[in-house]
């Protein structure tokens, strides 16, 4: 058609430019490339003739996806795009199949197009079998918003709403990773499997980084970035196993002449205090014990005339920079790091100190004289003395401005570190207590004692959870509370260690008799549980052993 002048109409210049873009599309189509990413959301074609001619349309049907989801198909009306498609699949597959064989087999085109992924397979036909092995691989996601994506839901002019696409092509690096970011660990191990571009995204430190956090928490003290956190991944979930099943390798650190009374670790050292008089420090990974703080074994007088304990270490407690003891000579000594040099020491107390703790600010301590003393901690000077309690003050706990304590008179008491109130008394026990945790979120207090059970009870309401009765046959000596893990470690005279459910109270774990005496202390972390026993020796339990890559987690 042309106007009054002669030249042809927009209308048949659109038209030509069009007919001769697809004759050049199908004389010579796009070279085939073994790196591009797979559409595995692509269905099995079917060819519908449309109208008396000879042209076939190409229609999706994904049979992965659940049934009442299934994108309606409008036989009525094909889209011409979808006829070309159909031209273009035949040709780039190189096949010269007539009509009648691509309606009788329609699986062949597609099958041949999902080979162009794979740089193992040839340029010719795939095997059939690839679609549907990465449909497998993906077949769990699909039912989760990343499915809406996968089969171009959105609709939209680029993508046909019929036609799956590929996240990889469409966007950005860190738009991906942010997706995949919300999947669990086993879909991301399904991820990597699908293409080189998947296993790229799917393998990113970010994306595991984020799986990590969802499954087990922010690990503590650690920094987030520049870590191989699948890796970590990995380790972390092999550890929880080991703590499932008891798997352990043993280590008795031997060289305490009488009981070991208290024991505190980190990832370089276990600190251990006896009846003996000393503090010994030990190294955690060969067990080699690299140094003797005390009067029995150095008499020389330390800085300003302090000197050392006169009598058995009853508690410890350390950070980076102090260790801070207490003993049955009445006092307490605060150490310098790196050096175990004494610079400080809190006479306050009229008998023997039982317990110890500390923050930035504080330090506090309890006795058996029934007190608990409130010290500044860079200065030594005395703040506070708290008094309620009717027998010895066995053990305490400082989080924040809340001191959790438990004594002989079977109560437990809270206080505030401020102006010394108590702020709620939790009875319930039959007999006295020897050992309290407080969480450090502060809601939870977990206590145990002569009757020989464990208690864990609401901070907030002072209701008791639930008690685990009979938890061990003599005296609950020490706790442990794991908040983060869920876990309770508990250490007997009946020469036990025990682990529990924190959520239940179920037992976990039970190491009886590793001990030839009564357990005086039981800490532990994610890798490991630390008694002492009055058999003068230290246990490591170690559920880390040979996990190959278990230091990266710990950093």
């Amino acid at each position: 058609m042309s106007n009054t002048d002669g030249e042809p109409t927009l209308r048949t210049r659109i038209s030509t430019r069009a007919r001769s873009t697809i004759t050049r599309i199908c004389r010579d189509p796009p070279p085939k490339r073994n790196d591009t990413p797979l559409n595995f959301t692509e269905g099995i074609l079917r060819a519908t003739p449309v109208g008396n001619g000879g042209v076939y349309s190409v229609f999706d049907e994904v049979q992965d996806q659940p049934r009442g989801s299934r994108v309606a198909q409008d036989h009525s009306d094909p889209k011409p795009t979808l006829s070309i498609q159909a031209w273009l699949l035949k040709f780039r597959n190189g096949r010269k199949e007539n009509q009648a064989k691509s309606v009788a087999r329609p699986h062949s085109s597609l099958a041949a197009t999902s080979g162009q992924g794979s740089s193992g397979q040839s340029k010719g036909t795939a095997p059939r079998s690839s679609i549907g092995s990465n449909r497998r691989a993906l077949s769990h996601l699909i039912p989760s918003g990343l499915g809406s994506i996968l089969y171009g839901g959105g609709g939209g002019s680029r993508h046909n709403s019929t036609v799956g696409i590929d996240i990889m092509t469409v966007f950005p690096t860190e738009i991906v990773a942010q997706i995949l970011s919300y999947l669990d660990h086993r879909s991301l191990l399904s991820c990597e499997l699908v293409s080189r571009s998947w296993n790229s995204a799917a393998v990113s430190s970010h994306v595991w980084r984020r799986t990590f956090e969802a499954e087990y928490g922010e690990l503590k003290g650690s920094k987030r970035y520049g870590r191989d956190w699948k890796t970590i991944f990995e380790v972390k979930t092999t550890l929880s196993r080991r703590w499932l099943k008891g798997q352990v390798n043993s280590t008795y650190l031997r060289g305490h002449s009488d009981s070991v009374y208290c024991v505190q670790f980190d990832e370089e050292k276990i600190i251990t205090g006896s009846r003996d008089r000393t503090i010994r420090v030990w190294d955690i990974a060969t067990g080699q014990c690299l140094r003797i703080i005390g009067a029995s074994h150095d008499t020389r007088p330390g800085p300003n005339g302090l000197g050392y304990h006169k009598g058995s270490i009853l508690c410890l407690q350390f950070d980076d920079r102090i260790l801070v003891t207490g003993s049955s000579d009445h006092t307490c000594i605060v150490y310098s790091f790196p050096d175990f040099e004494p610079v400080l020491s809190l006479p306050g107390h009229r008998m023997g100190v039982l317990d110890v703790c500390f923050d930035e600010f504080h330090i506090v301590s309890c006795s058996k004289d029934t007190t608990i003393c409130i010290w500044e901690r860079s200065t030594g000077l005395l703040l506070n003395r708290l008094r309620g309690h009717e027998g010895p003050v066995n053990a305490v706990q400082l989080r924040g401005n809340l001191v959790a304590s438990a004594s002989g008179d079977a109560n437990i008491k809270l206080w505030d570190i401020e102006n010394g109130s108590c702020i709620r008394t939790l009875s319930g026990h039959t007999r006295g207590l020897a050992c309290i945790q407080l969480s450090e979120d502060r809601k939870t207090v977990v206590s145990g004692g002569n009757d020989q059970s464990i208690r864990v009870w609401d901070v907030n309401s002072g209701h008791l959870r639930y008690e685990i009765r009979d938890a061990h046959k003599s005296l609950v000596r020490s706790l442990y509370l794991d908040n983060r893990n869920g876990r309770i470690v508990s250490g007997s005279y009946d020469q036990s260690v025990r682990v529990w459910d924190l959520k239940e109270g179920k037992s976990l774990l039970n190491f009886p008799r590793w001990h030839g005496s009564w357990i005086l202390a039981a800490r532990a972390d994610d890798r490991r549980i630390v008694s002492a026993s009055q058999d003068a020796q230290v246990l490591v339990l170690d559920f880390s052993r040979g996990i190959r890559g278990v230091e990266s987690m710990f950093l």
